[in-house]
């Protein structure tokens, strides 16, 4: 294989990336579902240039079941945020996944671009623009239902492709991909690979006026197989105490006290 031909982990176009993890973990095939189609801006025919440098026409066709919770094109079905894709049990070979990652100052999943009385809003423009979470539990409560769910429809060695990205909510920084990652092994699927998305630009809200943060320029594709056959097993050096204790300390750091009692 030449230098050229390798696939890498990092890419400035997602296109790339989608066409890479369609090559290398699903036999060249489209994916089977895709339950966060928006307008399908993943897929279709784009010339890009690629990593290595090289001019490139890439395709990546539509998936035969696409479904939205606010379809926005024809041919796309109308899911629940936290309900069941129409599916069988075991009945696809893969699904690629693209859940919101903005976390919004209220309890609405889209921040309106106008006022009741007509006048516009002046919000952060990510939060015009994508649909978002909100209290910080749903965002990690949808991600867990759809990693579920995704497994749940997939076969035997199906493909899982999530995208995601890490955000700054209240201040505080969010890793949902580590989130993500620890979700999808927890349920039965194994790592499989890692993409990274990087961005040569990105907004930036008006309204900060120190940085706490560094601001994030890249996003995650992560890529699950559901699969235990080759699947790393961590905590071998560690006894069925000791994991309990692990778990017992991972509640209690990310539980509020008064869900811990009830628990």
């Amino acid at each position: 294989m030449e230098y050229n031909d390798v696939i890498r982990s990092t890419s400035y176009n997602q296109h790339e990336i989608l066409y890479n993890v369609i090559q290398l973990h699903n036999d060249g095939k489209p994916f089977d579902c895709d339950p966060t189609y928006s307008i399908g801006n993943f897929y279709g025919t784009f010339n890009i240039t690629k990593t290595n440098g090289e001019e490139a026409t890439i395709e990546i066709p539509q998936p035969k079941y696409k479904f939205d919770v606010c379809p926005q094109v024809d041919g796309v079905e109308k899911i629940e945020p936290l309900g069941k894709l129409p599916l069988d049990d075991k009945s696809i070979n893969s699904i690629c996944i693209d859940l919101p990652f903005v976390i919004s100052c209220g309890p609405s999943m889209k921040t309106p671009d106008y006022d009741e009385n007509g006048n516009k809003v002046k919000n952060n423009m990510i939060s015009r623009r994508f649909a978002s979470y909100y209290p910080v539990a749903q965002l990690l409560e949808s991600y867990k239902h759809w990693i579920e769910e995704a497994y749940r429809v997939l076969k035997d060695d199906g493909i899982l492709c999530f995208k995601c990205q890490n955000t700054i909510t209240g201040s505080k920084f969010l890793g949902s991909p580590y989130y993500s990652r620890i979700i999808a092994e927890s349920v039965g699927f194994d790592s499989l690979d890692e993409f990274i998305l990087l961005a040569k630009n990105r907004l930036v809200s008006g309204k900060i006026n120190k940085q706490q943060h560094a601001r994030s320029f890249h996003s995650y594709f992560l890529v699950f197989k559901k699969s235990l056959k080759k699947k790393i097993t961590y905590f071998d050096f560690m006894d069925d105490e000791e994991i309990e204790e692990m778990l017992k300390g991972f509640t209690k750091n990310n539980v509020n006290k008064k869900r811990r009692k009830e628990l």
